[in-house]
């Protein structure tokens, strides 16, 4: 049984092909043209290579955390000709480009006061659904031309940025997109979510890799588990983030290479077609725990805020207790870079030992249905007495 993805509206990039806005309420635009500017209020990321992509960042001109601007941040690229603002040169201090069978995903360090970003703001995650399925940004598109298929619309993506760091992942679409790009813990970071190699100072490359293990799916003595962020308040601990997947055909490349124009910005575009997702791997409903309360047919993440995430894990207790099926998090969400997420995660030896991912997060169609029918039987024997 395949559930549609929440975000559907599919555009074919270009100069002239997009709207001015493609959700109600969006402060920035998607008609973008072709000229780079420092004033642009441009809303399409673009991530196609090691040298060519974008990141979400404040307009200014005050300085905020990306938290704090998530409605209403706006792309920043390493190459001109697409209508957006550039990353000024310096910006970058690191580049780690993975492509995958299912996804893309760009890692590294940066000195992002020269995009608005404070220091005080605290980080955030961004991802195309947001509280109200309107994208955080508010219609914000995202476009890529890595997985040989044109320059199409990537419907699930994700991204955490503070200061000093950031990680951005795009999904092919397909069935296991939404499994790949989940956005519901949004309060981990890029080292919980995107687990990748260490991003060293000055080291810039693009290499080839395997897919990660779907994040927060557990598999202990044969029980396949769901770790949500709102389990830490009944006491149980984050898991530790994953270890990256293995990377080759790495190859460096001078900070020089991302600075340039794109000759044919829009080469390939076409438009996509967002597939459905398909739940795989997922908790069978005699193996867990589940709180039927949980929509679990939607892929809204909880608001980010300009909280820090080490003060947030500093308050978990470490009560061990039983991995279940738990609502998504609430709106206290934030991200920070990756050695806060390393250095405060606290495994729970007792709870989680020797676990391995399975394939999604999400309980299946089939859990519902399992659910409904133990609720009518029950209420039809309560009747019958």
């Amino acid at each position: 049984m395949s559930v549609v993805a929440q975000y559907s509206a599919t555009y074919v990039p270009g100069a002239n092909s997009l709207p001015k806005i493609s959700e109600q309420g969006q402060q920035g635009t998607n008609a973008c043209g072709t000229q780079s500017s420092d004033s642009s209020m441009c809303q399409n990321l673009y991530i196609n290579s090691a040298t060519d992509f974008c990141l979400w960042a404040p307009p200014g001109p005050l300085s905020q955390g990306v938290g704090e601007a998530e409605r209403y941040v706006v792309s920043y690229c390493t190459k001109a000709g697409r209508g957006t603002r550039l990353i000024p040169p310096g910006t970058l201090k690191s580049v780690h480009f993975v492509q995958t069978p299912h996804y893309v995903q760009v890692s590294g360090t940066g000195e992002f006061s020269s995009m608005h970003i404070n220091n005080n703001g605290g980080g955030g995650e961004l991802d195309p659904h947001g509280q109200d399925g309107m994208g955080n940004p508010i219609g914000g598109l995202v476009f890529s031309n890595a997985f040989g298929n044109g320059l199409v619309q990537v419907h699930e993506w994700n991204s955490f940025m503070d200061a000093k760091t950031y990680c951005l992942r795009a999904c092919v679409d397909g069935d296991m997109a939404k499994a790949y790009c989940k956005n519901i813990y949004d309060e981990l970071g890029c080292n919980f979510n995107m687990p990748t190699g260490p991003d060293n100072l000055g080291v810039f490359e693009s290499c080839e890799g395997q897919d990660a293990d779907i994040v927060g799916v557990y598999t202990n003595n044969g029980v396949v588990s769901t770790f949500f962020q709102t389990q830490t308040s009944q006491g149980v601990s984050v898991p530790p983030p994953k270890k990256p997947p293995a990377v080759s055909k790495c190859s460096n490349f001078p900070s020089a290479a991302l600075e340039d124009t794109v000759k044919n910005p829009f080469a390939g575009a076409k438009k996509g077609k967002p597939s459905s997702t398909t739940s795989q791997g997922e908790p069978s409903s005699s193996s867990v725990l589940y709180n039927t309360q949980r929509n679990t047919t939607s892929s809204t993440s909880s608001r980010s805020t300009s909280s820090s995430t080490s003060s947030m894990l500093s308050s978990i207790s470490s009560t061990s207790m039983p991995m279940a099926i738990s609502s998504t998090s609430s709106s206290s969400a934030i991200a920070t870079s990756r050695a806060v997420v390393t250095t405060t995660t606290t495994p729970s030896a007792t709870s989680i030992p020797g676990l391995q991912f399975g394939s999604s997060a999400s309980p299946s169609f089939y859990v519902h249905i399992f659910t409904l029918l133990v609720s009518a039987t029950t209420v039809l024997v309560l009747l019958c007495l």
